[in-house]
């Protein structure tokens, strides 16, 4: 991970318009270190390799199975299994892959250790939301604090757009927000939020680190408005995230985005018609994309909260 490493680094900040100053800030690294480094006088390891190219806005994971023996890389297929599973929410699946992972040597590598940890947090967060049990959101935001600074000791959440984050890292960033909106500090949780939008926005970032990360950042921020009552800035984050989501040809969530804005339209004395269409198009599109389960639920609050029989 030498000759080869360095290379793909300098070329790719090169890129990015970042100095070495700048880069090395970012990876916690002095510039004599990454000058080294980008020379090939210093090695770095895969772990180093890895952040480096998530700064850069590369997604790595891939880059990493070349160092897995074959036991390492059947943990790794449920690692990645996991991450599908966990983003469509099939929770009984998901435990079950936690422990297969939790009991295999895979576990012990810092970016899979970090994310097993945010997915157990997750899944007990949405286990005791389907069994309307009380839960505790100040523990859960001291855990998933505790969880960010696995990869990022000193993290202070005041100075979040400061931190170029992992992917593993925005999603634990963005539950901590929907954890504190839960929990009524909604303007904490608005700022981070936007925080890491901005920094996103702010920095020269590749086409798959905007359709990865930009539609579910946005759409997120359009909960957290909408549970803080502000619900046409909630309107403009969401039409944001679908705008993208379209761009990207990524469907999966607008039919939920659609719901948003349904329910902001409706909180804001809208006529019904309105907020009906948004209903209707978010149902068909449920069905269309496969998700026969959301579908009905939306079909099942259009009625509970709107009183609109959807057909």
């Amino acid at each position: 991970m030498k000759r080869n490493g360095a290379a793909i680094i300098k070329s790719l900040r090169r890129d990015m318009g970042l100095s070495q100053e700048e880069m090395a800030e970012r990876m916690f690294i002095s510039v004599r270190q990454l000058a080294r480094i980008e020379s090939g006088e210093a090695g770095m390891d895969v772990w180093q390799f890895i952040n480096a190219l998530e700064l850069l806005g590369s997604p790595t994971e891939d880059f990493w199975l070349l160092y897995l023996d074959s036991d390492d890389y059947t943990a790794y297929r449920e690692y990645k299994r996991l991450k599908r599973r966990l983003s469509v929410g099939d929770l009984m699946e998901c435990t079950e892959i936690v422990s297969v992972i939790e009991g295999s040597a895979l576990i012990n590598q810092p970016v899979v250790k970090q994310y097993v940890a945010y997915a157990k947090i997750a899944l007990e967060l949405q286990t005791q939301r389907n069994a309307q049990a009380d839960i505790p959101y100040n523990d859960m935001v001291e855990r998933l604090l505790s969880v960010i600074r696995m990869s990022k000791p000193g993290f202070v959440e005041a100075d979040i757009a400061a931190y170029r984050l992992s992917y593993n890292e925005i999603q634990l960033a963005m539950l901590l927000a929907q954890c504190l909106s839960a929990m009524g500090a909604h303007d904490r949780a608005i700022i981070l939020l936007r925080s890491m939008i901005n920094s996103r926005e702010g920095a020269k970032v590749s086409e798959d680190d905007r359709a990865m990360l930009f539609p579910p950042l946005h759409y997120v921020l359009a909960c957290l408005l909408s549970n803080a009552a502000k619900y046409r800035e909630a309107l403009k984050a969401c039409e944001t995230a679908i705008e993208i989501c379209r761009e990207y040809n990524n469907m999966f969530n607008i039919p939920t985005m659609l719901c948003t804005l349904a329910w902001c339209y409706f909180q804001l004395g809208e006529e019904e018609q309105i907020y009906k269409t948004h209903l209707q198009r978010a149902y068909h599109m449920a069905y269309a994309i496969g998700r026969n389960q959301a579908a009905a639920t939306i079909k099942t609050d259009a009625l509970k909260y709107y009183n609109i029989v959807l057909p």
